[in-house]
């Protein structure tokens, strides 16, 4: 009974869990950005600095709370610190992460029309808030698909377990609705 009334909470069949949040609107500082893909020299005997390549940091697995697990385990009662919507994840790639890219994967099974559209237009606020010439952060659309077997049947060829599926494209009529 407890279980099913925490998968009832967390699929938001009780109401509305959150809305998209809020994006801070300003960028990383362009001093900031542009310091992050110096090159260091580090004195290494045979290393060598390479201005054509650039290490880039990022995360293409990210939940907010539209994911159910990612919702159970925010809460107070399992030592969460509550919800975050898709506006959090865009503000902790940037400003806490110093992350490079990050991509919003939620569980595509549970996700609600709702919930991906302003998780599409999330993503969309996050990328506007940068300089195109020389980005502080992308990020990107995507969502994780989940293929599992039915149970008792271990064939391979029925499970597929966890993909996560990220898009280029941004722009609206380019996705998925």
């Amino acid at each position: 009974l407890i279980s099913a009334a925490v998968t009832w909470v967390a699929e938001g069949v009780g109401g509305r869990l959150q809305s998209r949040g809020e994006i801070a609107t300003q960028p990383v500082p362009n001093a900031v950005v542009s310091q992050r893909g110096r090159i260091p020299d580090v004195g290494l005997p045979g290393a060598r600095a390479d201005a054509s390549s650039q290490i880039l940091f990022g995360d293409l697995h990210v939940h907010t709370t539209y994911s159910g697990d990612a919702f159970i385990f925010s809460l107070p009662l399992f030592q969460g610190e509550g919800a975050h919507p898709p506006a959090d994840a865009c503000d902790f790639a940037r400003f806490c992460s110093g992350l490079d890219f990050y991509s919003i994967n939620d569980h595509a099974e549970s996700i609600t029309t709702e919930q991906w559209s302003e998780t599409r237009e999330a993503i969309r606020e996050c990328n506007a808030v940068t300089d195109p010439e020389n980005p502080d952060l992308v990020a990107f659309l995507g969502w994780e698909w989940t293929q599992s077997a039915a149970p008792g049947n271990a064939s391979a060829r029925t499970h597929y377990g966890h993909k996560n599926v990220i898009l280029r494209d941004t722009a609206e009529g380019s996705v998925p609705r």
